[in-house]
């Protein structure tokens, strides 16, 4: 018996449950139900308890792993069937490349409460503090070739702006490659890191972070001007739970669309969700800054940069600044 099947269990009923019935259903004693109680009650978990009646639950912590758990079970193909929660963690990116290495099983979801030393794109800081925000990396194992793994980014960009779209009023788009924005300001980003040789991906990781309830005033000064949350856009408190249940059904989802039918879908949906075609742009490629016209993307994720001049440039990797 999991924490999860009896959260599952109050959630269905969203009443009062007799302790003998959860016990028949999970076959276990009562005895062991009310020590799963308690430890739920120690985890944040508001439930309420009658004699007469059994267990109610009247209120879930923000972020419930129990919760996700129950909500995914059964209904994932390869995301989410396992999920290892720390409360804080150096890096969840670099915890899964770890596991990865030594032979985790594809579809494991590393979630933190925080990050102590969360990664952002080009070596930068993510900022990861506790209570407010997600931050998750997912072991995958494609059989994509190493040439093609920018469609992995691409269809967790896709997965991401698609699920904060379904629960919120947020009209999230993408800004190449792969960071999701609102209002010209960055609402959350994925990193991926790849482990193969010249033939073949032996693992990959998605890490994905999304600003949630993070208020302005908790922002450095350095990112306020560029960065947003969800509360931030809607005025609203939003479930780190549900954005994290939404997010993995979309990946889920997207990913069993790349395995079956290819980049194409993926490319096509990615273009719908972006807010970089057709602009104007400065793109930063370490030293080198070119302005155009972002045209394009090219079936392995390339951007093809129109210049002044009309020549086109192939942009594989850099900072994108629209301009005005």
């Amino acid at each position: 018996m999991n924490n999860e099947h009896i959260i599952r269990l109050l959630k269905e009923k969203n009443d009062f449950v007799s302790g003998a019935e959860i016990a028949n259903t999970l076959k276990v004693t009562r005895t062991a139900v009310w020590k799963r109680i308690n430890i739920l009650r120690g985890k944040g978990y508001t439930i309420e308890a009658s004699p007469a009646k059994g267990y109610k639950l009247i209120k879930s912590p923000d972020l419930s792993i129990e919760e996700i758990k129950a909500s995914l079970s059964g209904r994932s193909k390869i995301i989410g069937n396992e999920i290892i929660f720390f409360a804080t963690i150096n890096s969840t990116n670099t915890l899964a490349m770890e596991l990865a290495g030594r032979g985790c099983s594809e579809g494991t979801v590393i979630i933190a409460d925080e990050q102590t030393g969360g990664k952002g794109r080009l070596g930068r800081k993510w900022l990861s503090p506790s209570g407010k925000n997600l931050y998750m990396s997912i072991i995958l194992k494609p059989a994509v070739s190493p040439r093609d793994a920018t469609i992995l980014t691409l269809f967790s960009a896709v997965a991401c702006t698609s699920a904060i779209r379904k629960i919120s009023s947020i009209p999230a788009s993408i800004k190449w490659p792969n960071d999701i924005m609102v209002s010209d300001r960055k609402l959350g980003g994925i990193l991926t890191e790849i482990k193969a040789d010249m033939d073949r991906i032996f693992h990959a990781v998605i890490g994905i972070g999304i600003n949630i309830n993070i208020e302005a005033d908790d922002m450095p000064d350095e990112i306020k001007a560029i960065a947003t949350s969800i509360k931030n856009e809607t005025g609203d408190v939003l479930s780190r739970t549900k954005v994290a249940v939404e997010i993995l059904r979309e990946m889920d989802r997207w990913y069993s669309i790349l395995l079956s039918s290819g980049k194409k879908p993926i490319i096509e949906e990615w273009l719908r969700l972006s807010s970089t075609i057709g602009k104007a742009v400065r793109v930063t490629v370490g030293d080198k800054v070119f302005t155009g016209i972002a045209g394009n993307i090219d079936d392995e994720g390339m951007l093809m940069l129109k210049l002044p001049d009309n020549t086109v440039k192939k942009i594989s990797a850099g900072d994108v600044t629209i301009l005005r």
